[in-house]
């Protein structure tokens, strides 16, 4: 049987970074930390204050992805104008309305961040104003996570996200180093990248595998590129599809460009035929993009 839930007095002073107190929030809720939406707990109070200040300016308005229950939550209500969280884990919903459920400029959303309508959250939670989104993102999603806020059009103005420290220096790849992706070219189109500071794994309750990093994104001033921004997405991903071909066999094979255009398309952008696309810095996707959209490519 559930025990009653707490008074909002006692709430208000409630230490979401305690161990023994994550525990018992658990237990008293019935609950297990899921991996299979990577749940895991920060209890260091430090890290949680720092990645607050980092995440949003005083009385902005900040959208959290998996608030878990509630410590970074409740450390932006301090400083945010109003913070909305997105939680997956009906379970954690239901435990959060407990954490956090009190404080009168935190709203609680149970939706698949991945779903989520952003332009509908910046019209109708944000009245129309700039905002920032942070949040402890799951290794199975984070790339799909990031993705998504940077290639949409809402006008965010940082995304302070914690991932695995593996992932942050795929973010920061450039072309030819071992880490360079689609992910590095794709993020790198629309904005600039950089890591704040490494979380210990020993910061977490369950303790994770690997340790963490800190990353703030943040998009290039007006969100304008000198290409339009779903042919360059398509086109990068396109390229690494077959991450061991050349940039000539994606163009024809994945990409769907007849191949006297993409020898034209090639030789115009003085890209060597032979390359992979691990070698394209974010300026050669974009010439790229810019000559085959030039020569009437439209894609498949």
């Amino acid at each position: 049987m559930m025990k009653e839930a707490k008074t909002a007095k006692e709430d208000k002073v409630m230490n979401l970074a305690s161990p023994k107190e994550i525990s018992r929030i658990l237990g008293e809720f019935q609950l297990a930390p899921l991996k299979k939406f990577g749940q895991n707990f920060l209890c260091d109070q430090n890290i949680v204050d720092k990645i607050a200040n980092e995440s949003v300016q005083p009385q902005g308005y900040v959208l959290e992805i998996g608030p878990g229950l509630g410590v970074l939550t409740q450390a932006l209500s301090k400083i945010a104008n109003k913070v909305v969280s997105i939680e997956i884990d009906p379970g954690m919903v239901e435990a959060l309305a407990h954490t956090v459920g009190d404080l009168p400029n935190v709203k609680i959303i149970h939706q698949d961040f991945l779903k989520l309508d952003l332009e509908e959250i910046y019209q109708e939670e944000f009245d129309g104003q700039p905002f920032f989104i942070c949040g402890n993102l799951p290794y199975y999603i984070t790339s799909k996570c990031l993705l998504k806020v940077v290639e949409s059009r809402v006008p965010y103005l940082s995304f302070t996200a914690m991932m695995q420290r593996e992932v942050a220096a795929r973010l920061q790849a450039q072309a030819g180093e071992r880490d360079y992706s689609a992910i590095s070219a794709s993020i790198g189109f629309f904005a600039s990248v950089n890591t704040l500071f490494d979380v210990s794994k020993n910061c977490f309750v369950p303790r994770p595998d690997v340790d963490s990093a800190v990353v703030k994104i943040t998009p290039y001033e007006g969100n304008m590129r000198p290409v339009d921004r779903e042919a360059y997405v398509k086109v990068v991903r396109g390229m690494f599809a077959m991450r061991r071909k050349t940039i000539y066999n994606n163009l024809v094979k994945t990409l769907g460009v007849p191949k006297d255009m993409a020898t034209k398309v090639l030789e115009s952008t003085g890209l060597d035929a032979s390359q992979r696309a691990e070698m394209l810095s974010v300026d050669d996707f974009i010439a790229l993009t810019g000559a085959l959209l030039s020569n009437g490519y439209v894609g498949k």
